[in-house]
């Protein structure tokens, strides 16, 4: 204790004195380096107009620009009317009038959510908001909150309220890039803004919390709720009454039809800015902001499109559409969507995202959730790949029936209501069989499959819940929520690049108006197949467009690889293709199935030919100029000659129009010889198993299955079942012959001089008839039912 003249000073008050001169002198230390690196303040900053941002292509030439000055419409503060500047007021800065530019409450609450790690939104003042698009970058630090309020109690200085508050109103983003007021009254209802009622204009300040979110072209439902929280704030403001807030809330709203200003490639630059919202939002802080900077910020965006491989696409899809008809929206069905990605960097290089984007800018190619049909079937077969199946191994084709834990049976079907009984995995999928394609998924795992599917780059999946995708009818693109074409390109992409997974995107590179990097893309390839997976998938792949379902994508007139897909009644037709340097997938369809109605591709019977045909058309046109050039085929491989009944090494009994040579992955060879071969011995006549009293008996080869098929009600059976062996005796020969009472006795020739006798006759009579075997048939076979 220390003993002072007018009392005694403890160590405990003078480690807390030392700790505040510490902390204040940090805290002066900030402040100086906050003061220090931040703008001047310039007043006629805030007149300045907005700078143009630039995007480029791929190959670094400039594409088209973006920018809001057209639809930039300032206003003076008397134009704009009182309810609409108290609804800003009451929602944006309740205490504008009354504080100088820092409002301390409201920092407080910010600066608790910032601290908690809940948001660095809120606490701004509308002073602030101003001079953070005026002066500062959208970073959300600690500094910057500093270098704002500063700036804000200097703009307070500057000007008067009504000042900022027209400067701020004649800023603000309303999205579809309409900024201020003004603008955007038009671009929303079609009327000056001084003409706007209350409920317009509480809808119209309910947009800036969230443009993309609560634009009522977006949701009119969202913006009718953010609408409702407006009109309550100016209630408790005491601005208007309860009762004017209800009736408000009551009002029908009338928009005016949007009219876009269509830039090339729309959808695709649509799909840019919208990843640059998702990828620069958590940076700036918040969607308006990130906006602000596309449409105002001079920003330079480097993007992944190709415009000849664009050009192409838009060519292909628009010219082989169907001519469609009108729905209760207006809009022409079937629409369609058309994506590329280079597989070896994930770059999307072109997108047409429907017919026409000014009657439809919904982006069907990276929005639309669709059922993808058999395309989905390559993430059943490389599961079965990564287990050690070969592309020889052998599932029967045949009915078959199963029931889920309710009791509810299903019965897949092909397409063609026929079955091919036993079948190699090469064939089944060139020919889209639904039947193995189901038996396989049993066979590997439900799990393992969409396991797969995830790890090359579906997001989709629903794995718990009522409905959910870990079934069997998976294994036929039976998805609960769909699947976009972006990501099924995307997906593909990984077995036209030997098994590594790339992320699709758009942009490459985003730098702000004085040439700093603002964002760049990180996307990393990850392995998630062997090079031989990839490679044996592709090599059956290929096969679907050489000898199956996709021959009409062969007009690309190179080695492609690539998936046709169906959905019941052709509501959804896909086909999903790649060459070594191109992924691309097309869909067509109806955006929405009328209730009791069938879609114009089902009345049509129009299939996965047409998108085959479409994108073999795209490919050729998009690849001209691209040196043609084969999937490279890694070590590890044996080639082996198997039968194609049982997919095991020829047994002596394999005839030779069932062998077949195909590729194995060193280690997955068989190794022993094929058990679906035997013999038994039939009756000639009646081709049933001979009994000891069938006169001629023959021993012929058969095939066994290993277990029994279905009966169905039409009768269907496998085309290969007339080549099993019989399971019954004969039934014609069911009792010994019947012997003659006064037997013709025969007559015998003389014999020549010499000759010796002839024997034969009586040979014969001295041998009965051998009796009955079946060769490699198993104990129990003839109690089987077929």
């Amino acid at each position: 204790m220390l003993k002072g003249t007018k009392g005694n000073i403890t160590i405990p008050f003078l480690l807390f004195v030392l700790a505040f001169l510490v902390f204040a002198g940090l805290a002066i230390a900030f402040l100086a380096g906050c003061v220090k690196d931040m703008p001047r303040f310039d007043p006629e900053v805030l007149r300045k107009t907005s700078m143009t941002s630039s995007v480029f292509d791929a190959h670094g030439q400039l594409f088209t620009r973006l920018h809001a000055e057209e639809n930039r419409l300032p206003v003076t503060l008397d134009q704009i009317p009182t309810h609409l500047r108290q609804a800003f007021i009451a929602t944006e800065d309740v205490r504008f009038e009354q504080h100088y530019g820092v409002d301390l409450k409201a920092i407080a609450r910010a600066a608790f959510r910032i601290l908690t790690k809940q948001s660095f939104e809120g606490g701004s003042t509308i002073t602030q908001q101003l001079v953070k698009n005026a002066f500062l970058t959208q970073e959300q630090t600690m500094k910057r909150k500093i270098q704002e309020a500063i700036l804000a109690l200097q703009v307070e200085r500057r000007f008067t309220k009504d000042q900022i508050l027209e400067m701020y109103l004649n800023e603000i983003y309303f999205n579809h890039g309409a900024y201020g007021v003004q603008a955007a009254s038009k671009l929303y209802f079609g009327k000056d803004v001084w003409d706007l009622n209350l409920a317009e204009s509480a809808m119209l300040t309910g947009i800036t919390k969230n443009p993309s979110r609560y634009s009522p072209f977006v949701s009119m439902e969202a913006a009718r709720t953010r609408q409702a929280i407006v009109l309550d704030n100016m209630v408790r403001a005491g601005y208007i009454s309860e009762s004017e807030a209800a009736k408000a809330k009551r009002e029908e709203i009338h928009l005016a039809e949007l009219k876009s200003r269509v830039h090339p490639a729309p959808y695709f630059v649509d799909y840019v800015i919208s990843t640059l919202v998702k990828e620069l939002a958590p940076k700036m802080g918040s969607e308006s902001a990130v906006y602000d900077a596309i449409y105002r910020g001079g920003l330079e965006i480097h993007t992944t499109i190709d415009p000849t491989m664009q050009q192409a696409a838009e060519d292909a899809l628009i010219a082989n559409l169907p001519k469609g008809e009108e729905d209760s929206n207006g809009l022409i069905q079937p629409q369609g969507a058309i994506v590329a990605v280079d597989p070896n960097s994930g770059a999307v290089r072109a997108m047409v995202g429907g017919r026409n984007y000014e009657e439809t800018k919904f982006n069907r190619a990276a929005q639309a959730l669709r059922q993808p049909g058999s395309a989905f079937k390559p993430f059943v077969y490389t599961t079965a790949l990564l287990e050690g199946w070969s592309p020889a191994s052998v599932l029967d084709d045949a009915p078959v029936v199963y029931k889920d834990g309710s009791g509810k049976t299903w019965a897949p079907n092909n397409y063609n209501n026929t079955f091919q009984g036993l079948t190699t995995l090469r064939v089944a999928i060139e020919k889209s069989l639904n039947v193995v394609a189901v038996r396989l998924m049993e066979k590997v795992g439900v799990d393992q499959v969409v396991s797969t599917a995830e790890d090359m780059g579906l997001t989709t999946l629903v794995k718990s819940g009522s409905r959910n995708d870990r079934q069997l009818a998976l294994a036929l693109g039976g998805m609960t929520e769909g699947v976009s074409p972006l990501e099924m390109a995307a997906a593909y992409s990984v077995l036209a690049n030997g098994g590594f997974k790339v992320d699709p995107h758009p942009v490459t590179l985003v730098r702000d108006a004085n040439g700093n990097v603002l964002w760049e893309n990180q996307s990393m390839k990850t392995e998630v197949l062997s090079p031989q997976v990839a490679y044996l998938m592709t090599d059956m792949l290929k096969g679907v467009i050489t000898r199956g379902t996709g021959s009409g994508a062969a007009s690309v007139k190179r080695p492609a690889a690539g998936k046709t897909g169906t959905t019941s009644e052709n509501n959804d037709v896909w086909f999903v293709g790649y060459t070594p340097d191109l992924s691309a997938a097309v869909w067509i369809g109806s955006d929405a199935k009328p209730q009791g109605q069938r879609t114009y591709l089902s009345r049509h019977g129009i299939g996965s030919g047409l998108p085959a045909r479409i994108w073999g058309a795209f490919m050729k046109q998009a690849l001209t100029g691209t040196p043609v050039r084969d999937f490279s085929r890694p070590s590890g491989f044996v080639p082996i000659t198997v039968c194609r009944k049982s997919g095991l090494l020829p047994g002596n009994l394999c005839p030779p129009e069932d062998l077949v040579t195909d590729y194995f992955i060193k280690g997955t060879e068989p190794a022993i010889p094929c058990d679906v071969h035997v013999t038994a011995t039939v009756c000639s006549e009646t081709g049933e198993l001979a009994t000891e009293y069938c006169p001629a008996p023959i021993t012929k080869v058969f095939i066994q299955r290993k277990e029994p098929y279905a009966q169905r009600a039409d009768g269907k059976k496998p085309a290969d079942a007339h080549l099993e062996v019989p399971t019954t005796p004969c039934t014609m020969h069911t009792t010994p012959p019947i012997t003659p009472l006064f037997p013709e006795q025969p007559v015998f020739p003389h014999p020549e001089p010499g000759a010796e006798p002839d024997n034969e006759t009586e040979q014969q009579d001295d041998n009965p008839v051998p009796p009955v075997t079946l060769n490699n048939v198993p104990d129990g076979l003839l109690q089987q039912v077929d």
